[in-house]
């Protein structure tokens, strides 16, 4: 019976080597470019977030960039001086009506 189970495992695996090798698979990624490409920089979705980003306090000087991703999400982007901006964008944007997902790329520039 182990003789029959290891043949069957062993077939599967040289059928899996067959297929990746026919696919011409290299090992590289196979998504390069960013998965969070712009719907629409106009959409009102992402004029909102903007607006709630200029009225918040701790991130009204902020250059963020908000881009909107799908229906219900948005992206921030850009650089910030802090780690609690960081986190304050992101949870002003999650506030906004109609907001569900925030992408959050912010990055701080020490």
């Amino acid at each position: 019976m182990r003789k029959c189970v290891k043949l069957q495992v062993s077939a599967v695996m040289v059928g899996c080597a067959l297929v990746l090798g026919s696919c011409g698979f290299d090992g590289r990624p196979l998504i390069t470019e960013d998965i969070g490409t712009t719907v629409d920089d106009n959409a009102e979705l992402s004029v909102r977030v903007k607006q709630a980003l200029k009225r918040a306090p701790q991130t009204a000087v902020s250059n963020i960039m908000v881009t909107r991703v799908s229906e219900d999400s948005v992206k921030l982007s850009g650089y910030v001086t802090d780690d609690a901006t960081v986190y304050e964008a992101e949870r002003v944007a999650g506030q906004v009506p109609g907001v569900r997902f925030v992408v959050n790329s912010l990055t701080v520039f020490r």
